[in-house]
């Protein structure tokens, strides 16, 4: 296989193919008001922002139902509201405090009667394993938005995440341990044998080819550039309108010039991905190499996006209809609420009048960075999927079957490396004990720690005698 053609390989992942996860977060918009509200007005709502990653969540037809859930609330809110009104008369100004209770209990009813349309409604039984259809999601609620919901759903095929804050791997889950490791490429395998030089673009392929043949459950590849938000406001290839969206995609021509040119806020990466669990944890590690005229270094960064919280499985318990015992708790349980979602009603209609949460002043204020101060951060804030996941992992058997993924991939990127290297006339010993202490101890070199030929130092000013790594017993890999 050329180069070219392996890296070509690389393609929009599908995550295993599962559809739990947008099943499951769908829902989560139905029964939890912030989670729906916050989509709206942190991702879809946003005319600037670029959209971070969202492992096995196909984010429009998520969207689609936040609008949907939205816009119930908004017309329970509105019945609220006006049932509060008629309270108010009839018990300070009229003086007829049992029309007052009356309103109170119809308010009970309205509360009561949308928890339980809500959890055994059409919305929400349309959203079981039995019946998930993400083609019979929603329709947008307005042009405008089925723009923008289009808008978004390019970047779920695209190849650029543009970032905000500290990781740039932000939508793939928690960071892990990464490492990083340098060579001499200037080395010749064996005297009077010259090293050949070699395109850094030819690497990537030859590594995306040796891992496509890794036999790792639901394992995919694809190229990613990670673009830092704050610096996208000048670069045309990046924001062609900087009152726009970055852009969700670039050409392969030009992801590999920056391969070739690495720039500090614009970084091209290998991503390997393994989903398993039914999508809902994703195994990944993003892999780097920089290339200078005597060296070559590699960089490795692992992340773990983490299943789901177990409250957004919840629509797997959900019966086609409920008990009698069900009623009566429920029932019994939006009576307090009933009293907190009555006098929050006023404001909740009001805002609601506007689906995309008045954020027509809060996209002025953005206008006015932009091109006034000419300082904007168009990277992503929310991530839809990262933000429901869970802090580590919920069962033993997730955490082994991450550690294998890392290990395996590591393994095979080094070996590949190395490969690579030896069919250039370039001399590996140096590469091949590195790799042994990486692979086999599990020594991982991060936070400005180094890797070297005869010792380890792994966190500030530490050391390990080479002589002690001799004794230590080495796993077999294969």
């Amino acid at each position: 296989m050329t180069g070219s053609a392996a890296a070509r390989r690389t393609a929009v992942p599908a995550w295993g193919g599962s559809r739990d996860v947008t099943r499951y977060l769908c829902a989560a918009a139905y029964l939890e008001r912030e989670y729906g509200r916050s989509l709206v007005k942190g991702v879809a709502a946003e005319p600037h922002l670029g959209v971070a990653a969202a492992p096995a969540c196909d984010v429009p037809v998520v969207l689609r139902h936040a609008y949907r859930a939205n816009a119930r609330r908004h017309g329970r809110d509105i019945l609220l509201a006006f049932l509060l009104l008629f309270l108010l008369v009839f018990q300070l100004w009229v003086g007829m405090p049992w029309i007052a209770l009356l309103m109170l209990f119809l308010a009970w009813v309205t509360v009561f009667s949308f928890e339980l349309s809500t959890k055994y409604g059409r919305s929400m039984q349309s959203l079981r394993p039995d019946g998930f259809d993400p083609a019979a999601a929603p329709e947008p609620i307005s042009l405008s938005v089925a723009v923008r919901l289009r808008e978004i759903g390019e970047y779920a095929e695209g190849n650029v995440t543009t970032y905000s804050g500290y990781s740039p791997f932000a939508g793939y889950g928690s960071d892990r341990d990464s490492w990083s490791l340098a060579f001499d490429v200037t080395s010749p395998s064996r005297p009077g044998v010259e090293p050949q030089d070699f395109d850094v673009v030819d690497l990537y392929a030859h590594v995306a080819g040796r891992l496509a043949t890794l036999g790792l459950p639901c394992l995919e590849i694809e190229e990613r550039l990670f673009v830092d938000g704050t610096a996208v406001r000048q670069d045309r290839r990046f924001l062609p309108d900087p009152l726009g969206r970055p852009v969700p995609a670039i050409s392969s021509g030009a992801m590999d010039a920056l391969k070739r040119s690495p720039e500090e806020k614009a970084r091209p990466y290998l991503g390997v991905h393994s989903t398993g669990w039914g999508g809902e944890l994703v195994t990944s590690l993003f892999i780097r190499f920089v290339r200078s005229d005597s060296s070559l270094v590699v960089e490795a960064s692992p992340t773990v996006l983490f299943p789901l919280r177990d409250g957004y499985r919840v629509v797997d318990t959900l019966m086609p209809g409920p008990t009698l015992f069900e009623v009566l708790g429920l029932a019994a349980g939006t009576l307090v609420p009933t009293v907190f979602e009555l006098l929050a009603a006023p404001w909740r209609a009001i805002a609601g009048f506007a689906p995309d949460f008045w954020m027509y002043f809060r996209v002025r204020g953005q206008d006015r960075l932009i091109t006034q101060l000419r300082r904007f951060d168009y990277g992503a804030r929310e991530a839809v999927r990262r933000n429901v996941a869970d802090q580590s992992h919920q069962r033993y058997f997730q955490e082994a079957d991450s550690g294998m993924v890392l290990k395996a991939i590591e393994k095979r990127v080094l070996n590949a490396i190395v490969e690579f290297a030896e069919a250039h006339g370039i001399h590996t010993d140096e590469l091949v004990q590195r790799q042994e202490l990486i692979i086999n101890h599990g020594i991982i070199a991060s936070h400005g720690a180094s890797v070297h030929a005869s010792s380890v130092a792994s966190g500030e000013n530490s050391s390990i005698s080479s002589k002690i790594l001799s004794k230590l017993p080495r796993v077999k890999m294969d």
